[in-house]
């Protein structure tokens, strides 16, 4: 009995050290601190490496999502137009004295331009200054004589201006501005005459003849010319899908609203004759400036001294609405007011700025 309890007291030993040596512990032993500040520290790192890489995994998500729309949706724009360009430019702008008698119609380039000026001039034609960016046309055209008021404009935009010679005023502040132009009378080898028409309405220029020229100008960014807005919510303001603008007899001006493609179609005269391009395009606007001038007769030929220093009153015409406003001159620019003396804002496209005496009537 003896020998079987002293075996059983043995085989009771070595199991006991065996599990020791296994690392079990009884359940009512504690660790010992430096044990258990092991035990948290690890569980704690443990935690801040899942919180870590859920927040590089959230990091990853988001940060394609972001690159994928900065990738998707950034485009560069046109200064002149607000409208995307394939990529960032540096071209210098033209501009370009192009004639509107009877005779010079249809014109050649005007469809492509950034924006027109129409000024009215002796004998109560009108003139129009285009502005191309970042390429020109292959032919614009018919090519005039430059006047002040011109000559003002195309050096507010710091552009190439391309005329047929000039008033004797025209002439002086060419001299004085320091304007980068060129004179058919003086440079004809970037300009050609059409024997399609009869001089003088028959000169042109464009793409090709002034390709070298351009490339070998020093390049220049410019800033946006324009408050251009995508929405807006306007709260002064009338209906006008219907706009005359009185310049004089066969120069008054018509335009039309189309409400599906939100522009307005261009007439002369009458809503009988629309004023075309040489392809067969009738020429629109997403927005029409009216911008009153002071003028005044300045010599025996009927030359119009046009101020565009003073500031006045303005309409534009967008959205098939028109909205009051005014303008003023800063830093050499013209700039558009609303009511609140802040930059109006215009629809991305081709802008028609319609230079007018301030008593011309505009009815629509």
């Amino acid at each position: 009995m003896k020998s079987k309890l002293f075996i059983l007291m043995v085989l009771l030993s070595i199991t006991l050290v065996f599990l020791t040596g296994c690392g079990f512990k009884e359940k009512s032993q504690k660790p010992k601190p430096e044990e258990q500040i092991q035990t948290q520290t690890d569980l704690s790192s443990q935690e801040r490496k899942e919180e870590i890489a859920s927040l590089e995994e959230k990091y990853e998500i988001e940060s394609s999502t972001e690159n994928q729309i900065f990738e998707n949706n950034y485009e560069a724009s046109s200064p002149f137009t607000g409208l995307p360009t394939k990529e960032e430019y540096y071209n210098r702008a033209v501009a370009v004295a192009i004639e509107n008698s009877p005779a010079a119609r249809p014109q050649t380039g005007l469809d492509e331009a950034a924006v027109v000026y129409e000024f009215m001039l002796e004998g109560g034609i009108t003139r129009f200054l285009a502005i191309y960016w970042p390429e020109i046309p292959v032919k614009i055209g018919p090519i005039r004589s430059a006047r002040p008021a011109l000559i003002e404009i195309a050096r507010s935009y710091d552009a190439l201006f391309l005329h047929a010679g000039a008033s004797p005023d025209g002439f002086q502040l060419l001299a004085d501005s320091k304007l980068l132009n060129l004179d058919q009378l003086y440079k004809s080898k970037y300009f050609w005459r059409s024997s399609k028409r009869k001089a003088p309405h028959n000169l042109y220029s464009g793409q090709k003849p002034l390709a070298e020229y351009i490339a070998n100008l020093t390049e220049k960014e410019y800033p946006k010319q324009f408050n251009f807005i995508t929405a807006s919510i306007i709260n002064d303001f009338k209906e006008a899908q219907n706009i005359k603008i009185d310049y004089w007899g066969a120069y008054d001006v018509l335009y039309k609203y189309q409400s599906l493609k939100n522009n307005y179609l261009r007439f002369i005269k009458s809503d009988n004759n629309p004023h075309l391009s040489e392809n067969g395009k009738q020429l629109t606007a997403k927005n029409i400036i009216v911008q009153y001038v002071n003028t005044s007769t300045k010599d025996d030929q009927g030359r119009q001294d046009i101020d565009l220093s003073s500031g006045g009153e303005i309409k534009l015409f967008r959205d098939g609405i028109v909205i009051n406003g005014s303008w003023e001159k800063r830093n050499n620019k013209i700039v558009y007011l609303n009511s609140k003396n802040q930059k109006l804002g215009i629809n991305p496209g081709q802008t028609w700025i319609q230079i007018v005496a301030k008593k011309t009537k505009v009815s629509y």
